[in-house]
């Protein structure tokens, strides 16, 4: 019993003490981000795309989030970015739209843009976006979560969420509260 227990010891140190290597697989490079900047203004533009790295076709959806009170939680109104509609109508895929080996997605996301179904007006909406970034101390952080699909016998399945490095929402504007146009 004790010599089990030392050779298992023994095993488990060897295990321990040898070096770390890098993980991987098929998921960890489906995809990749690029042309993010670090920082934003709350209401800025934001251009990004999506490159498909894999040597497959993938689906993907593209939803923004904010970091608040500790986690990450969908931006008010989410929506896939890559296809603004779904903010409104409900989707059903069929035939999805896939992203070809080596392809690119632009995207342009605005954050600021009014959903038509909100009451206020735009400027009350902006207004309101841009006051709750400037309560979050140091700065509001938003990210990108790329959800990759492949398609398997005729059904997207889910195989990884992508996270977007965060970046920071600055509160940058005039006497109103709004951003200087």
């Amino acid at each position: 019993m004790i010599r089990t227990l030392l050779s298992a010891c023994v095993c488990l140190l060897v295990l321990l003490g040898e070096p770390a290597r890098p993980q991987t697989s098929a998921a960890t490079t489906l995809v990749e981000i690029e042309g993010l900047k670090s920082e934003y203004p709350s209401c800025g533009h934001v251009s990004f795309s999506v490159k498909n790295t894999s040597q497959q076709d993938v689906y993907v959806e593209i939803y923004a989030e904010r970091f608040e009170s500790g986690s990450w939680n969908y931006e008010d109104y989410p929506y896939d970015l890559k296809d603004p509609k779904s903010r409104y109508v409900k989707r059903v895929l069929v035939n999805p739209e896939t992203l070809k080996p080596g392809s690119s997605l632009p995207l342009n996301y605005e954050r600021c843009l009014r959903p038509t179904f909100v009451k206020e007006s735009d400027k009350q909406y902006r207004k309101a976006i841009i006051e709750r970034d400037s309560k979050v101390s140091p700065s509001a952080l938003q990210r990108f979560r790329v959800q990759v699909y492949v398609l398997e016998q005729g059904h997207v399945k889910l195989v990884k969420n992508v996270f977007t490095e965060p970046f920071k929402r600055i509160v940058a504007g005039d006497s109103d509260g709004l951003p200087a146009q």
